[in-house]
């Protein structure tokens, strides 16, 4: 009797041990990543998506999206503050300046940016001698604002630009007839232009091809931590692939996160589909292409080397893996 209580005993025992085990409670400790972003702007609705529909998590991954703007962006990374950023232009400059970084994927190839101006601005001409808002100076928004302006045939020397710190500011400035007009991203210009205001511009309307969402990191990281970048890869994979397929569950999340119509929803939605990279990669050629421009006007301190400030080894090693 005793003999059988003490086999009870263990037994019990042992069923309370396996059913309290992380694994089989399916409850594994996920690995934390800190993410830094630049913009509330649906450039970056991957990474949101992979968050918010729990993408990161099914990859064992519990992520942290932490807004940061202009230069604090690569002093957390250099810090190690957050593990990796969205943004892809900053890195890199800051990459070829001698800063250890590495851009490693791109999630979207087309510059989501539009050059909204006030009802009383109908084309560039109108605006030599006044004043046109971007997030920041000599950042991936100024380079593709000049731009635009250039290729409708005004000389880009003729405008002034200032930086706001932020689209949300940008917005604002040009609510408030501060600037008469301001690069914005995707939904901003779409809201913007339900008001009244109008469009001068875009980088759609000239197929611009630049990597306008992807992620960077710090070269210790990929060679003491490759796996964890790689789960972080496969995850936005994962985000990618239901961007695309999800549409319905696409447009409500846009409506909602960015508090739109059911149409400019959709419209927003659209515009952005268009620009989702097939397999994470951009051609460096077209990347190269960007940086020599901003580097020819002065708008960058330092040449960037793309070939050497990119490396695709890991996303190429992902993408083996999805096959």
């Amino acid at each position: 009797m005793a003999r059988k209580f003490i086999s009870r005993f263990i037994l019990f025992g042992s069923l309370v041990f396996i059913l309290s085990s992380p694994i089989c409670a399916g409850a594994q400790e996920l690995k934390k990543v800190k993410i830094g972003y630049p913009a509330f702007s649906l450039t970056f609705l991957t990474f949101f998506v992979a968050k918010d529909a729990g993408i990161f998590k099914k990859h064992g991954l519990d992520v942290e999206l932490i807004q940061l703007a202009g230069a604090v962006q690569t002093s957390a990374l250099v810090a190690g503050e957050i593990d990796h950023l969205t943004g892809i232009t900053g890195p890199l400059v800051a990459a070829a300046r001698g800063l250890p970084f590495k851009g490693i994927m791109v999630t979207h190839e087309r510059p989501l940016f539009w050059l909204i101006a006030n009802p009383e601005i109908r084309r560039a001409e109108d605006l030599i001698g006044k004043t046109v808002a971007v997030d920041r100076l000599a950042t991936l928004q100024d380079i593709i604002a000049r731009d635009l302006i250039k290729r409708k045939g005004v000389n880009p020397e003729r405008v002034t630009f200032v930086q706001t710190g932020s689209v949300s500011n940008s917005v604002q400035s040009l609510s408030q007839n501060s600037v008469v007009a301001a690069l914005l991203s995707l939904p901003h210009n779409v809201v913007m232009m339900q008001r009244g205001y109008r469009e001068i511009a875009s980088a759609t309307e000239f197929n611009m091809r630049s990597a306008s969402g992807g992620i960077a990191t710090r070269e210790a990281k990929l060679k003491q931590d490759p796996a964890g970048v790689k789960a972080v890869i496969r995850a936005l994979f994962d985000s990618m692939d239901f961007n695309r397929k999800e549409k319905t569950w696409m447009v409500n999340y846009v409506q909602n996160k960015w508090k739109l119509s059911p149409k400019a929803a959709d419209e927003a939605y659209r515009f952005w589909l268009e620009g989702l990279t097939p397999d994470g990669k951009i051609p460096l050629k077209d990347l190269q292409d960007i940086y020599d421009l901003a580097y020819s006007t002065q708008m960058i301190p330092t040449p960037v080397p793309v070939a050497k400030v990119m490396d695709y080894s890991l996303t190429d090693e992902v993408l083996k893996e999805r096959k």
